[in-house]
């Protein structure tokens, strides 16, 4: 299990890659790619050390790009 401060460190984290996608021309596929990459590699890895929290809409990628362990967590919580 993660600390807090470690926690919270991440979904910083995660919520400047989202901002960054958005922030991203569409046409830039291999940019977008790689940030969702990272982003799912994060969350995963944060998930995997028994993190249940639901993330800020502004944290959030679009469910289509959200890892499925997210979107499963999300459905127990009532989300997505």
């Amino acid at each position: 299990m993660l600390s807090k401060t470690e926690t919270d460190y991440i979904i910083i984290v995660l919520a400047e890659l989202a901002a960054r996608w958005r922030g991203l021309p569409e046409d830039d596929i291999i940019s977008n790619q790689t940030i969702i990459s990272h982003y799912n590699e994060l969350l995963r890895f944060l998930i995997h050390t028994g993190w249940d929290d639901g993330l800020s809409l502004e944290a959030e990628l679009p469910e289509e790009f959200m890892p499925k362990e997210y979107i499963e967590l999300a459905k127990e919580w009532g989300g997505m």
